[in-house]
């Protein structure tokens, strides 16, 4: 559809972003390296036995990733006892402390870091050294990219482009420094499963992300925007002057450095100005570089006067997060709200016409769509769509339950049609006294295609969010980190997306435990028992993931802007956040409960088939009896189509999920929270896995977030919500995701426009949790498959994140296109157009 409003600047950013290739960064591997390499150098002895090391496990690290076989026991046991070596001589040589040394790191990063000002902009800040780049980050997993670097380019799905330079710094100079060093080669030494790599290799249980870095949080922007870096270092200050412990004082002397560094960057960047202003032949563009130059000397040092400010300091504070560590799902929290009162301000002022707000909000999007992460093949398949899942939160409600919806929060939605990028994500808080308006305006935006926003019921969120300990006043404030990850902006550390496993897989296994159970109890008991290994499985590895990052790889900048740490002395990975949650996601809640359906009806009512007989033919995929495999997606009623059955084992299977995570607690004192949403680990797991009794054939996807299967939700889009709502569970307090995906032709006009807001009130009132919409024609998916080129800006909305359709994997591209197109019709010839706006 058609665009309306743009600027001509906008236009051209957005043209810009869209025709950029995705090119690897190492900028901050590089400089980061450099510090470390002459500030904590390995010792001889050391450093020969790692350089011999480093060159055996690139090929043995190459032969395992890429045909998923597994290492030995003699080969992880000499790579445990090596590490152990390693890391000894690495502590006698320590000259700082970690939490030290990383600030300083830090600080000598941002003050060699290349700036660049790109035409048109009015925001500045680079995350990357490309105009869409892709940081490499070695200290973290980036040795996993180390096979895949000759190929890089020219993979199927996602190429990044690497140049021959790049590559002899990352093989020769790079990767062999932190080869030991790395939070990768540091974690099995931590863990009690000694086969935790292998485990990982095979993908098929679970996978942990917290390698490449935990982020997933909501910084303390609005401390950046009301007092400065000055003003946070005047709080880091007055907390050193009366530190408890040697701990404290040291994580202090590494803060200050951090907040003295961001200051310093603002100086930087408003010099850089001055002198592009001063080359600069246009008088009106160099009239904006000078403003710019201006807004820097006042932030982020100093609090925000103005709405260009506000936006600009949040946009450095963004960029000196990504500087210090992996970028996914850095948050921005509750935009509208924060920036509201300087609009307000500004256009009473004259200092801003409306136009220009949005102007302003449709830069900053595209700023923050200027990363992609990087993931070496596999993980690609389990994160298609290269989202840095940033998300903005809008509208809800404040701490006495009125409306929080503000002008600003339209003019987020406004600022969203304009550029329609695939992130960051928007997300859209809904209670029962929201602006009808707001709402209206909302889905129209959806309407329009991309998938955004997601929308969140307050009364469900809150009620989970207290449920897992959240204070009443901070679930009230809560905001979405990441994909659809409910938490409490600048208080809490929630690394919500630490881990996903696949539920079909404990299933598989439960189940061939089993000869012939006597009742669906004994059944359910098996399923439980393997969910609750599968869960412990899960934490036992990510715990030694934590563990590493709160020894070896703080962020003391982000410290800075996470409430507690500076309270409590305490680094974030450490355990300083007032809230320290970790989340863990269960994939495939329908295949699992559309199986249990079957099972009870076929094996233990029905007596059709028995469970031994039932199995072997799973086993065969359904080769032997193909007739049942329809039978069990044909009739069968299937979750998603609210008959009752299949919605009260998905509340069973949800439940189960939650009891198995919500008893263990993580090494920073906190939680662990269940969510189900997926990114597309469904498809990853689907296709390590055989045939299940649903009626799923091997290999297939399976559903994604608390969505039913593709194809089961035929009963139309209420049904589909219906069984979403029976199966939500207070319980969930990491989030959950629902996909819904209507045409265009359904929903068109102002009628559309009061049903989709029909369909969301209703699912909310029914105890529902959260929901997503995919407008869009399934013959133009179709087509975006076939002919890519026509359609390199057609987003679709994923599993609580949009991307682009054309940057999926061809597996993904398929299982948009099969899920269930609601109100699919074929309208008369010429009528199939896009919603009238």
């Amino acid at each position: 559809p058609a665009r309306a409003g743009a600027t001509a600047r906008v236009e051209k950013l957005r043209e810009a972003l869209l025709a950029a290739p995705y090119e690897l960064c190492t900028q901050k591997a590089e400089l980061l390296t450099a510090w470390f390499r002459e500030n904590a150098p390995q010792d001889l002895l050391a450093g020969n036995v790692a350089r011999l090391h480093y060159s055996l496990a690139r090929r043995a690290l190459a032969r395992n990733l890429g045909s998923g076989a597994p290492q030995s026991r003699a080969q992880l046991a000499a790579g445990r006892m090596l590490q152990r070596f390693y890391e000894s001589r690495e502590e006698a040589r320590r000259v700082a402390p970690p939490v030290v040394s990383f600030a300083r790191a830090l600080a000598f990063t941002l003050e060699r870091v290349p700036l660049r000002i790109h035409p048109g902009e009015i925001l500045v800040g680079n995350p990357s050294s490309k105009r869409i780049g892709a940081p490499i980050h070695p200290d973290y997993g980036g040795l996993l990219l180390l096979p895949e670097l000759e190929t890089l380019a020219r993979r199927r799905v996602n190429p990044i482009a690497i140049t021959a330079e790049q590559r002899r710094l990352l093989e020769d100079e790079i990767f062999p420094y932190w080869f030991s060093r790395s939070v990768l080669a540091r974690a099995p030494l931590r863990a009690r499963d000694r086969e935790l790599q292998n485990t990982l290799v095979s993908g098929r249980r679970f996978v942990l992300t917290q390698f490449a870095g935990i982020s997933h949080v909501t910084p303390d922007y609005e401390s950046v925007v009301r007092e400065g870096f000055e003003g946070i270092l005047a709080r880091v200050e007055v907390a050193r002057r009366s530190a408890r412990d040697d701990s404290a004082r040291v994580f202090y002397e590494a803060a200050a450095i951090s907040a003295k560094a961001a200051i310093a960057f603002a100086g930087r960047w408003r010099s850089f100005c001055l002198a592009e202003a001063a080359r600069e032949a246009d008088p009106a563009r160099a009239g904006e570089l000078r403003g710019m130059a201006e807004a820097f000397a006042q932030v982020p040092a100093r609090p925000a006067r103005t709405f260009r400010e506000a936006v600009q300091s949040i946009v450095t504070a963004h960029v000196i997060i990504h500087q210090e560590s992996f970028q996914h799902g850095v948050s921005f929290g509750r935009l509208d709200r924060l920036l509201d009162p300087f609009y307000v301000r500004d256009l009473a002022a004259g200092r801003i016409t409306r136009d220009e707000a949005v102007e302003v909000l449709a830069c900053f999007l595209c700023k923050a769509a200027e990363l992609v992460p990087l993931f070496n093949e596999m993980a690609t398949e389990y994160f298609s769509g290269l989202s840095s899942a940033s998300g903005i939160t809008l509208g809800g409600s404040d701490a006495e339950g009125r409306d929080a919806a503000c002008e600003t929060s339209f003019l987020f939605l406004d600022a969203y049609d304009r550029v329609r990028l695939r992130q960051p994500n928007l997300h859209l808080r809904v209670h029962a006294g929201s602006d009808p308006a707001l709402l209206e305006r909302a889905h129209e935006v959806v309407k329009r295609g991309g998938g955004m926003p997601a929308f969140f019921n307050d009364a469900t969120v809150r009620e989970a969010l207290e449920r897992h300990g959240i204070r009443h006043e901070d679930a009230l404030d809560y905001s979405v980190v990441g994909c659809v990850e409910w938490g409490v902006p600048r208080k809490s550390f929630p690394a919500a997306g630490a881990a996903f496993v696949s539920l079909p897989a404990a299933l598989d296994t439960a189940l061939h435990s089993l000869r012939e159970p006597a009742s669906m109890e004994e059944v359910g008991t098996a399923i439980a028992a393997e969910i609750d290994r599968a869960a412990a499985d899960a934490a036992d590895g990510n715990d030694a993931i934590e563990r590493v990052h709160a020894e070896h790889r703080p962020t003391p900048l982000l410290s800075l802007l996470v409430e507690g740490c500076i309270e409590s002395g305490v680094e974030v990975n450490a355990g300083g956040a007032r809230y320290g949650t970790t989340g863990m996601q269960g994939v495939g809640v329908a295949d699992v409960a559309d199986s249990l359906a079957l099972i009870e009806r076929l094996v233990f009512e029905e007596k059709r088939i028995g469970f031994a007989a039932l199995m072997q033919t799973v086993d065969c995929n359904f080769e032997s009896a193909p007739d049942l495999a329809a039978w069990s997606t044909e009739r069968l009623d299937r979750y998603g189509c609210d008959r009752g059955r299949a919605e009260r084992w998905a509340r069973w299977v949800c439940d189960t999920w939650c009891d198995a995570v919500s008893k263990r607690r993580n090494p920073r004192g906190g939680a662990y929270l269940p969510g189900f949403w997926s990114m597309t680990t469904h498809v990853g797991f689907g296709r390590r896995l055989g045939a299940l009794a649903s009626g799923r054939r091997a290999g297939r996807p399976l559903a994604d977030g608390i969505s039913p299967s593709n194809g089961a939700d035929r009963d139309g889009p209420t049904a589909s919500l219906m069984s979403a709502a029976r199966a939500s569970t207070t319980s969930v307090g990491n989030g959950l995701c629902v996909n819904e995906k209507l045409d265009p032709w359904l929903v068109q006009g102002e009628g559309g426009t009061r049903l989709m807001v029909s369909l969301t009130r209703g699912y909310f009132a029914a105890g529902g949790m959260q929901v997503q919409y995919n407008v869009v024609d399934p013959a133009v998916l179709r087509e975006a498959k076939l002919h890519p080129e026509r359609h390199r800006d057609l987003v679709v909305r994923i599993s609580g994140y949009s991307a682009y359709f054309c940057d999926l994997t061809p597996e993904m591209q398929d299982d948009i296109i099969e899920r269930t197109s609601h109100g699919e019709i074929s309208p008369p010839p010429g009528c199939r157009e896009a919603p009238a706006e």
